[in-house]
């Protein structure tokens, strides 16, 4: 696979992103790192986070076959412990959850609200 494709394909998907969420969203991903990578023969964008619920890569790829995208999370030695296929670009905004605020919203408030709390 060509390293352009690949990083064409990396842009579109952190410009998607961009898109779906709210910079403050992002920032609290605690985003260390992002690349352009080929993942499982897929073209994908791969952003190491320090998020509350996920510590580690999250690799969004390509299926160019069905036009969707596989989601996965890695944990710090690089094993898949999380995968999500068919994902529409639409419903990106699955990756907070994933990365940050887990599937109990008010846990997730709570603990931002005692982190900040005078």
């Amino acid at each position: 696979m060509k390293a352009i494709r690949v990083n064409q394909v990396a842009r579109e998907i952190y410009l998607q992103i961009k898109a779906t969420f709210n910079i403050n969203v992002l920032w609290s991903w605690g985003i260390e790192e992002q690349r352009a990578m080929i993942f499982q023969n897929m073209p994908s964008l791969g952003i190491r986070v320090n998020g509350y619920k996920h510590k580690g890569w999250v690799i969004i790829s390509l299926n160019e076959g069905k036009d969707l995208y596989n989601i996965y999370l890695l944990d710090k030695l690089q094993n898949v412990t999380t995968t999500i296929e068919d994902v529409y670009a639409e419903d990106l905004d699955v990756l907070d959850s994933l990365i940050e605020t887990g599937e109990d919203e008010q846990e997730y408030k709570d603990m931002v609200k005692g982190m900040y709390a005078f």
